[in-house]
């Protein structure tokens, strides 16, 4: 994502949202965490919360999330009978 762009998601937020501010400062702290992120899907992202949220976005909020499941979970058989002794 370019500061360009940025500067785009943040109009709207600031328009959207009268409690956010913008600055230089938090502009560029934006732009480094959204750097690697894809414009498109960041301003659906912000569509969505825009409709959903009436709170201000995080940048973890408009950041790509990735489906997070643990180490064990491939490991993991389901045994209807587990723990019961039906001897």
């Amino acid at each position: 994502m370019t500061r360009e762009q940025l500067k785009t998601v943040f109009k709207i937020l600031a328009n959207v949202y009268p409690n956010f501010e913008v600055s230089s400062e938090k502009l560029d702290i934006w732009h480094e965490f959204l750097l690697d992120q894809d414009y498109e899907a960041v301003m659906e992202r912000v569509k969505v919360h825009v409709k959903e949220k009436k709170f201000v976005p995080t940048i973890a909020d408009l950041r790509e999330q990735k489906e997070q499941t643990p180490p064990y979970y491939g490991e993991f058989v389901y045994d209807i009978n587990a723990g019961e002794d039906w001897t």
